[in-house]
């Protein structure tokens, strides 16, 4: 059975849903008709006019990376947005991503502010209450992704008042108060001092293992193994791919990128907020990560991108990795 998280509730129901084509044998699903052209494709065009086209409640996971505002060149017009006008550029776009997603998917954002005049920028906390409070998102979590990789930058001088930043936002919401989450995929292995509580050698009981945040254990017992220990919202991992295959690819093709997040960091959101067989949408897909991380665990995929020179490396990116020839779409074809 699927797992979904009712906030209202507060417990996990056990439940049949559509939305997506799930292979398993004890969930029936349907996909509408009217999406059935843009599964595992890759699209060219601007993702509000394209999202217009999707039927209502079609998608089951968004995961995506939109131009930051912090004028790097995306290679299409209307990608470099300046601070003060983002909400009034992502808005529209997030409408027709909440009415594409299903009553039960989720929406991942990941996004990063900036400094502008010696002051950081507010733009993406003014983002976020706009998509709660204006579209009717709900916030479920808020992540941070450290890069530990993060080079040194004019900030590490100390002639600014501030650090470099080596992390970025990820934000997760929900559509309705019941969404889609499995966190047994996304485990960590549990430490060393954590097996002693699991083969039941720990010692004391809660008036022995009181903690200053007032938090208490009993370690007398034996502790529940669940497969692993819960990963936190603090996800750690290093975006050094300089030098991997599509790197390279991009170099031969003479194809610059600005910006490109790593797959285990979209694996995580992409593992925990769907099943297999579920849609997932990347509205910038960009160098196509988000399509490449779905194709991989067995996820329905489609990616939208105005640039067509990224749709196109995005393609050529399936044929490397999977020797998959998969249909780019573009524009004057739609």
């Amino acid at each position: 059975m699927n797992k979904i998280w009712n906030e209202r509730q507060g417990q996990t129901e056990e439940v049949i849903l559509g939305g997506g084509v799930n292979p398993n044998k004890d969930v029936t699903t349907y996909v509408d008709v009217s999406i059935n052209r843009y599964l595992d494709k890759v699209i060219e065009g601007y993702c509000e006019n394209i999202l217009g086209k999707f039927p209502d409640n079609s998608i089951d996971l968004i995961v995506t990376s939109p131009p930051y505002a912090d004028q790097r060149d995306y290679g299409s017009t209307g990608t470099r947005i300046s601070a003060d006008k983002y909400c009034d550029w992502f808005i529209p776009k997030a409408k027709e991503l909440y009415r594409v997603l299903n009553n039960t998917g989720n929406f991942v954002l990941n996004i990063n502010d900036k400094v502008i005049n010696g002051k950081q920028s507010t733009y993406v906390y003014e983002l976020i209450i706009e998509l709660t409070k204006s579209i009717g998102f709900n916030l479920v979590r808020d992540y941070v992704w450290h890069n530990p990789a993060t080079p040194p930058n004019i900030f590490s001088s100390g002639n600014y008042g501030r650090t470099k930043k080596s992390h970025e936002y990820l934000y997760w919401f929900s559509k309705s108060d019941s969404w889609y989450f499995n966190i047994d995929p996304i485990r960590k292995p549990y430490s060393k001092g954590m097996m002693k509580y699991l083969n039941g050698q720990g010692n004391g009981n809660r008036s022995h293992n009181k903690r200053p945040s007032t938090h208490s254990f009993d370690c007398e017992k034996t502790w529940k193994d669940n497969g692993g220990s819960d990963p936190g919202s603090v996800l750690t991992v290093s975006n050094t791919s300089s030098v991997d295959r599509f790197s390279v690819m991009c170099k031969e093709k003479g194809v610059h990128h600005p910006a490109r997040f790593p797959e285990k960091l979209v694996e995580f959101f992409i593992l925990s907020g769907s099943r297999e067989g579920d849609i997932v949408l990347d509205p910038f897909c960009g160098s196509g990560t988000t399509l490449i991380s779905a194709h991989r665990n067995s996820r329905r995929w489609i990616g939208i991108d105005a640039n067509r020179v990224y749709c196109e490396l995005a393609k050529d990116r399936f044929d490397d990795e999977f020797y998959l020839q998969v249909e780019c779409l573009l524009k004057e074809n739609l």
